[in-house]
């Protein structure tokens, strides 16, 4: 019982609190604000409801690919001393439950109002995010490909299925692709540079392995320029969109994301490391970049939410949700702890 109970803990630490469980997932709330702020095709009531069914999607569907990708890596997590409470399980059930997730994210969609373009790019995300991890195929060790089909499999899943649910104005489609594009290109060239000695002597064929520490750090940083740039013109898309409601309330989210922007700078070069939360990634990545992504994905959102709240009262459940998302982010990167 106490064994039963200590995995039951283990697997809601890393499923609701830690970086690769839900939290993971938050870049789903860039476009869902922005989809909705700009208009739809659908009722106000209709909206909440769609953008429930497409949430609990969004984590089904994340959260099995993370465990396939635990399931898969097993033996070089354990010779790495990572703990993964789903290998604990017994293998019936460590199988059965990825797969239930995947197949629960269909019938969720379908009570969303989603027609055969949503579930087809549900399914594409879906096909991309197993095959980067599972054998024959596996991307994950074919070089350029295993970047490339987690980028995709995410941009697909965050920016095309909620565009093609809600079919907001034409705009958003492209510039959302490649923002949340960039941005998981990013996160995974950074990891693989970083883990370039692990994964080789792992013989583990990553594109920073087959390329090289210093070709795939060159490729990053040219991705990083590609990333912070469409960044910077979806903020200023987005701010632009937002000056034509001549809201007082409105108003205050550029200087709020501005001045966030330079927050989050300032704590990733200078407090962060007094206070020894640093990062990887908040110690090598350009405090720009570090700005603006967390200004788009985790703080844009909320704030949004709130101003279509004012005239949608339901919208309230998602401004509540996505305050939590940027709270347990927000958290989680404060309460960060290098020395363990």
């Amino acid at each position: 019982m106490e064994k039963r109970r200590s995995l039951l803990l283990q697997a809601l630490r890393q499923i609701f609190l830690e970086r690769r469980g839900i939290l993971k997932m938050g870049q789903v709330w860039l476009p869902l604000s922005l989809i909705l702020f700009s208009g739809t095709r659908l009722a106000s009531r209709a909206e909440l409801h769609a953008s429930l069914f497409l949430l609990y999607a969004v984590v089904s569907k994340g959260l099995a690919t993370i465990l396939i990708n635990d399931l898969a890596d097993r033996e070089i997590d354990r010779r790495a001393a990572k703990e993964r409470w789903i290998t604990s399980l017994p293998s019936p059930a460590a199988i059965m439950l990825p797969v239930l997730l995947l197949a629960s994210g269909f019938p969720a969609l379908i009570l969303a109002g989603g027609g055969p373009l949503v579930l087809a790019s549900f399914t594409a995300s879906m096909i991309l995010g197993i095959l980067y991890s599972l054998k024959p195929v596996r991307f994950k060790e074919r070089g350029l490909g295993g970047p490339l089909a987690y980028a995709l499999s995410a941009a697909i899943l965050h920016a095309l299925v909620p565009w093609a649910l809600f079919r907001p104005a034409l705009w958003l489609l492209p510039l959302l692709f490649i923002v949340v594009t960039g941005d998981k290109l990013v996160q995974m060239l950074f990891h693989q540079v970083l883990d370039f000695d692990s994964d080789r002597a792992e013989k583990v064929g990553s594109f920073a392995v087959r390329a090289g520490r210093d070709r795939a750090g060159r490729a990053l940083r040219q991705i990083l320029n590609f990333a912070l740039a469409a960044d910077a013109v979806l903020l200023i898309c987005v701010l632009f969109e937002v000056a034509k409601e001549h809201s007082p309330f409105l108003w205050l989210i550029g200087p709020a994301c501005l001045l966030a922007v330079f927050a989050a700078g300032l704590y990733a070069r200078v407090i962060s490391k007094r206070a020894r939360t640093s990062t990887a990634l908040t110690e090598r990545l350009p405090w720009p970049y570090l700005g603006i992504s967390y200004v788009l994905f985790y703080l844009l959102p909320p704030l949004l939410f709130l101003t279509l709240a004012q005239r949608q009262p339901e919208i309230w459940i998602l401004a509540a949700l996505s305050a939590l998302w940027l709270l347990g982010v927000s958290l989680n990167i404060l309460l960060y702890d290098r020395r363990k």
